[in-house]
């Protein structure tokens, strides 16, 4: 798609038909060209979709608050997410605490 869109614009360009006439407007037509139209829906799915494999924790935490920042999740919410996704072996392990961590970054943090 993006090399069909490329050869379209060049030709516009050599026949003096760009429908930009600066870096800022080219940089507007990619946006709304190639982006997301729908990114809060899409890093819900991401979100939901991520899984924490044993020895991958740092990844994990990396993705989860990465696409954690573009969900409207409270905090809640975050919470439960990031606790669904971990490995059996993890999940017995915060279970077995006698008391849990309190919020999300607490609770990121202190599986390190």
């Amino acid at each position: 798609m993006a090399q069909v869109w490329v050869a379209n614009e060049t030709s516009a360009i050599l026949d003096n038909m760009s429908s930009f006439g600066t870096l800022a407007e080219l940089l507007a037509l990619i946006e709304r060209t190639f982006s997301d139209p729908d990114w809060e829906r899409t890093a819900h799915m991401q979100l939901h979709a991520l899984r924490m494999t044993l020895g991958m924790m740092a990844e994990y935490m990396a993705s989860f608050e990465m696409l954690a920042t573009q969900t409207s999740f409270n905090e809640a919410a975050l919470e439960d997410t990031y606790i669904c996704r971990l490995p059996q072996l993890i999940l017995l392990k915060v279970y077995s605490q006698t008391s849990l961590p309190s919020g999300l970054a607490v609770m990121i943090y202190s599986q390190c």
